[in-house]
């Protein structure tokens, strides 16, 4: 349904020229759940908002790449042609609510904005829909989100309600146009245990019902453990490994998604265990390793690695990894597998 081909964007500083995404490839099912997975800095949020062209193009350059969303480029598309695609084809869910919402408008009248603004047109140019329907399609959508009292909600404004209450708002408006594609960027972030899975689940919910696909990004494996179906793993703007949920979480290849699996703490885990640590800092990305991208933090790393971009090799069907590990004429005793001496999940 989506379809991402080597994406490059870049974006200018007083520093220098940050190579933000660098080839970045990703496909997203029909009606299925994908994570995009990284650190702080590794590109995903930058992906997400060149996918809905969100970015400032003042400072953002668009260096290469085709984004298809059912074989349409929406890298082609006008600023006018966005501004449709975007909550009705494409919604997106950002990571503080708060600073998404207006804070001068009812929650209601920021839902019904939406639908207005999508809404079928007659030959004047006049929405089909009037402002009545579009707060009542408001208060329908709050009480799918499951909010109490909606028909008194629906008057309310963004303070009154709490930062998981407004996380159930920036789903209602993402939804209110029924959407094919939903992107959330760090949905959970600012959330407790316990609301972080009532939202996952209302989104997967939301998904289901309305035959949607989801794009869900976090630093945080252990959040989409559950939620996902596939994973890709970013690092220093590229994907290093993708598959499906079990692949990435029972069979891990790079050296890098060993290290951020171990750092989950575990049902049963030692308490006097310490979690592992990714010791070193991630790549610059003024001015980008020219090989691996995690090399000076790979325990498992060769002077290839420092030297050349890793191939993406196909580990089995649905499973890519980009690591020099898995080339043919590596040295057995190298393989990640047998650097680590102790199981992912032990």
């Amino acid at each position: 349904m989506l379809e991402i081909r080597n994406l490059r964007v870049s974006f200018h500083t007083y520093s220098g020229e940050v190579q933000a995404v660098r080839g970045v490839d990703l496909t997203v099912p029909d009606h299925d759940i994908t994570a995009l997975v990284g650190e702080s800095g590794c590109g995903k949020s930058m992906t997400a908002q060149t996918v809905v062209r969100l970015h400032d193009m003042s400072i953002t350059e668009i260096k290469s790449g085709e984004i298809l969303l059912d074989g349409v480029d929406l890298l082609k598309l006008s600023d006018r042609e966005m501004q449709q695609v975007r909550g009705r084809d494409v919604g997106m869910i950002f990571q503080d609510p708060m600073t998404s919402l207006n804070p001068t408008m009812t929650v209601g009248a920021q839902i019904a904005e939406v639908i207005l603004q999508h809404a079928e047109r007659d030959e004047r140019g006049r929405s089909r829909i009037t402002k009545a329907e579009s707060m009542a399609r408001a208060e329908e959508l709050l009480r799918e989100v499951k909010l109490p009292d909606p028909e008194k909600r629906v008057h309310q404004y963004p303070h009154e309600f709490s930062g998981g209450q407004r996380q159930r708002i920036m789903i209602a408006i993402a939804m209110a146009c029924h959407p094919r594609l939903l992107i959330a960027d760090e949905p959970t972030t600012a959330l407790d245990v316990t609301v972080q899975a009532q939202i996952l689940e209302l989104m997967r919910s939301m998904q289901q019902e309305h035959q949607a696909s989801i794009i869900i990004i976090t630093h945080d494996l252990g959040v989409v453990a559950n939620f996902a179906r596939h994973v890709s793993v970013m690092y220093g703007g590229m994907i290093v490994e993708s598959g499906t949920t079990r692949q990435i979480y029972e069979q891990p290849e790079h050296p890098y998604t060993h290290a951020l699996l171990k750092a989950i703490p575990s049902k049963g885990m030692d308490k006097r265990r310490e979690l592992t640590v990714i010791e070193g800092i991630p790549p610059d990305l003024i001015e980008p390793p020219v090989g691996c991208p995690f090399a000076d933090r790979c325990p498992c790393a060769m002077q290839v690695c420092r030297e050349h971009l890793p191939p993406v090799t196909q580990v089995e069907e649905g499973h890519s990894c980009r690591c020099w590990l898995l080339d043919p004429d590596c040295p057995p005793g190298m393989r990640a597998r047998r650097r680590y001496e102790d199981d992912v999940h032990s």
